[in-house]
């Protein structure tokens, strides 16, 4: 596993997971968000977007985060491991309830009406169309790591041999 993608329903901790997969196997990890979102709170224009993603995965080696399907076919085809959480509402909202016990929480932790809503609605809007891309631009011999609970993701994620 050098190349991998993560992706799945937002705010069920898919950026630590990540980070966690990279410390494990030594893999630099990209967030989406940082290419996308800019510091005077504008977004890259889709053509920026889509090459600076072009220009991250010509990398050896990566592991990049975030859903935004409009750009996923470029990360899938060329990625050997895709990490897919695929978490059911009820255990993404107990996640999220769960982050916002920590001592810092932080502007995703938020349960907001529109978070909710968007968990919520994932499993019918987000998933079948992730679900489709996946099975159009993933290489047939490209594992798809699919759990529905973090509790299967981090037991993945401890069974890894680990880097070095």
């Amino acid at each position: 596993m050098r190349k991998i993608v993560v992706v799945g329903v937002s705010r069920t901790g898919r950026p630590e997971l990540a980070e966690a997969l990279g410390t494990r196997l030594d893999l630099p990890v990209t967030h989406l968000d940082t290419l996308y979102h800019r510091e005077d709170r504008t977004t890259a224009p889709p053509d920026e977007f889509a090459d600076a993603q072009r220009a991250l995965i010509a990398r050896p080696r990566w592991i990049v985060v975030g859903n935004y399907a409009s750009t996923l076919p470029i990360r899938l085809r060329a990625a050997d491991t895709v990490v897919f959480l695929d978490i059911h509402p009820p255990a993404a909202i107990t996640a999220i309830l769960a982050r916002r016990r920590h001592p810092e929480p932080s502007d995703h932790d938020r349960l907001d009406p529109g978070v909710l809503r968007s968990v919520l609605a994932y499993r019918h809007s987000v998933r079948p169309r992730v679900r489709r891309l996946l099975a159009a631009h993933s290489a047939p011999d490209v594992p798809v790591h699919t759990f529905t609970t973090r509790r299967a993701a981090d037991r993945w994620l401890a069974g890894l041999p680990a880097s070095g």
